[in-house]
């Protein structure tokens, strides 16, 4: 299959398909929850019936079952039953786990989207720069040429030309760093994707500025409601519940029923004349040492749901903090974002314009206006820059609040 060209553009929904399909990471997640669904059933089931066959009272001279009255085949089946509420406790509690599991599938996916949304974020920063570096060496390449003309008609200076050769130098060092860090990023992205680390991939798409409909206080309303990470560890509490609930029913016994049928020959002096008999029983297990056992687990199952409604609460802590530090990141790279466009890149735009203006008729020097440029370049990229980091933010607050936010 052809691979796309950096003039292919590069949509960033296409590949959120890609990975939610083939990303194996992902596909192992999914499959262990599905895996650990399949223990709920077993878990409220009942033991497996035991089948026990005994020939009993043979004469050991013959090994005949139609000597004596007493010997027989007996055909016996015993089931243990667990005292009423424990199966379904365990099936409360397997499934709570299995509803665990899915979480943390759920985290896996969130966190595999939130890579691809970073990667894809910083590919854009990066090939805008390669755009940017290009351009600015081009004309940085522009001014040198002019500055050597001048040189050269003793109306300039070689320190000029020389400055201007070293910026050039150094645009070439810079795109060469920026080339091996595309291709990292590049590689990055196709992992995601389950494809080969140096598949080529298309432009990414340019990035608009949008404003973030919501507040810090929504924001962690909504994490509470919906990060995966937390919805687990309160699927944990339930299932420690019901754990250390089946602990209490552990002071109660559970039951055994057998019933057996003994087949006979009949035999001399055999006053049922050979008939087969049948023998019921019923018996329980009796907790003796409940104060080493049962009691202890009932102390262990507390303990056990007491540390991990800890861990809940501390798992608020942990979201409400982590999507604050968020907003706040998020804020400082929007007002960084409306800077650049409003103020910094019209301004130095403006100053470029006039510093080439005022060079034309030696008003200014070449220094001046090589600064400018570079000024201008260092501008534009810091823009991008910002620009992709506002994104990357909200990549990682969709991660911890568990949904999509634009």
């Amino acid at each position: 299959m052809s691979q796309p060209s950096l003039a292919q553009e590069l949509i960033l929904d296409s590949l959120i398909t890609e990975a939610l399909r083939a990303n194996p990471d992902l596909k192992a997640a999914e499959l262990r929850y599905k895996a650990f669904e399949a223990k709920v059933p077993q878990a409220g089931s009942l033991p497996d019936p035991f089948f026990k066959m005994v020939g009993s009272n043979l004469p050991i001279d013959s090994w005949s079952f139609d000597q004596t009255p007493m010997s027989g085949l007996e055909l016996m089946l015993t089931q243990k039953i667990p005292f009423p509420g424990k199966l379904g406790l365990a099936e409360k509690t397997t499934r709570s786990l299995a509803q665990k599991t899915k979480e943390g599938y759920k985290s896996t996916k969130n966190f595999i989207l939130s890579e691809l949304k970073q990667n894809y974020y910083q590919l854009y920063l990066l090939q805008k720069s390669i755009e940017i570096t290009q351009k600015n060496k081009l004309l940085i390449e522009d001014l040198a040429r002019i500055a050597s003309t001048k040189y050269s008609v003793g109306r300039g200076i070689q320190q000029d030309v020389l400055k201007a050769q070293v910026e050039v130098s150094k645009m070439i060092d810079k795109l060469i760093s920026l080339e091996e860090m595309r291709k990292i990023i590049q590689a990055k992205i196709n992992i995601l994707l389950n494809r080969n680390p140096q598949d080529s991939l298309g432009k990414a798409s340019d990035l608009t500025f949008q404003e973030f409909p919501y507040s810090e206080e929504k924001l962690q309303s909504l994490a509470l409601e919906t990060n995966p990470y937390l919805k687990g560890k309160g699927f944990f509490v339930s299932a420690s519940q019901s754990a250390y609930d089946l602990a209490l029913r552990e002071y109660w016994p559970d039951f055994t029923l057998s019933a057996s049928y003994r087949i006979r020959d009949e035999v001399k002096m055999d006053p049922v004349k050979g008939k087969d008999f049948v023998s019921f029983s019923a018996g329980i297990n009796i907790p003796l040492y409940f104060w080493s056992k049962q009691k202890k687990k009932v102390q262990e199952k507390s303990l056990d749901l007491e540390s991990s409604r800890q861990e809940y609460e501390g798992g608020e802590n942990y979201v409400k903090l982590g999507v604050s530090k968020l907003f706040y990141s998020l804020n400082k790279f929007k007002k960084e974002v409306q800077l650049y466009q409003t103020a910094i890149l019209p301004q130095a735009r403006q100053s470029l314009e006039s510093a080439k203006s005022g060079y034309q008729v030696n008003k200014v020097d070449f220094l001046t206006l090589l600064n400018n440029q570079v000024t201008l370049f260092n501008y534009e990229i810091a823009h991008h820059q910002a620009l992709s980091s506002y994104f990357k933010t909200i990549a990682r607050l969709e991660e911890m609040v568990g949904k999509s936010l634009l």
